[in-house]
């Protein structure tokens, strides 16, 4: 059977948090800056000036741990969200052995993607303390092949991702960086939501994420024509 371990928030696996400890030694190496309690919080990382919040999920769970920071202290804040550009799946028999070669995940991540996970944390944006950093990034997710099917591959779970080669770090701040970011994929004649999820990449949530965002900062307006929705980039 497969190891795991309670910790206070949620059942991970036993290397689980392989990519976020690898991302807090690349932003505060010393591990003394790492688990610094900030009243009823314990933030990822703090170098003395900084404090580094490592979300390798959704960013919505940050909205209170970020207000707090905010009211209670005056240090600047970076929420480092990785982007996986390129990804490796190994598979983990019950035997904790690597079968076969990994696979060459056919998903890639883009920066649209990250932009889109910033609509539940848009409150943030153009605060001159909080700053967003994207690090575009290999990722090796490390699989149980634990699931259903013949393979025993479908829903496995997933029980680690490590870190690889980080590619480049982009910061966002506010909506002229997400602006700058994304209009040069957009043409500047109207165009459909059938567009706009071919240009940035997403579907479904993300890109609803992504449009509600574009429109909340005023960067797209949106008309109906009759069921569709026309876009257009703002001057």
């Amino acid at each position: 059977m497969f190891d795991a371990q309670k910790t206070e928030n949620q059942i991970t696996t036993y290397m689980e948090r392989s990519l976020h400890a690898s991302l807090k030694k690349h932003f505060c190496p010393s591990e003394d800056m790492h688990e610094i309690k900030m009243g009823r919080y314990v933030a990822d990382a703090c170098d003395g000036k900084t404090i580094f919040e490592i979300q390798t999920g959704n960013l919505a769970p940050l909205s209170k741990k970020l207000n707090f920071y905010l009211g209670n202290t005056d240090f600047d804040i970076v929420v480092v969200r990785p982007i996986a550009k390129n990804r490796r799946i190994f598979w983990l028999n019950e035997n904790g052995e690597i079968e076969k070669a990994p696979k060459i995940s056919p998903r890639h991540e883009n920066m649209a993607s990250g932009i889109a996970d910033l609509f539940y944390v848009k409150e943030f944006l153009g605060n001159e303390r909080v700053s967003f950093c994207f690090p575009i990034m290999e990722i090796d997710e490390v699989r149980l092949l634990d699931g259903y099917g013949k393979q025993k591959k479908i829903r496995a779970t997933s029980a680690d991702r490590i870190a690889g080669e980080i590619y480049e770090m982009k910061y966002m701040r506010g909506s002229n960086d997400i602006k700058n970011e994304l209009f040069p994929l957009l043409p500047d004649n109207a165009f459909t939501r059938e567009d706009l999820s071919k240009l940035l990449r997403l579907k479904g949530l993300k890109l609803w994420s992504a449009q509600k965002l574009l429109i909340e900062l005023e960067l797209l307006t949106c008309e109906k024509d009759g069921r569709r929705l026309i876009f257009q980039k703002c001057k």
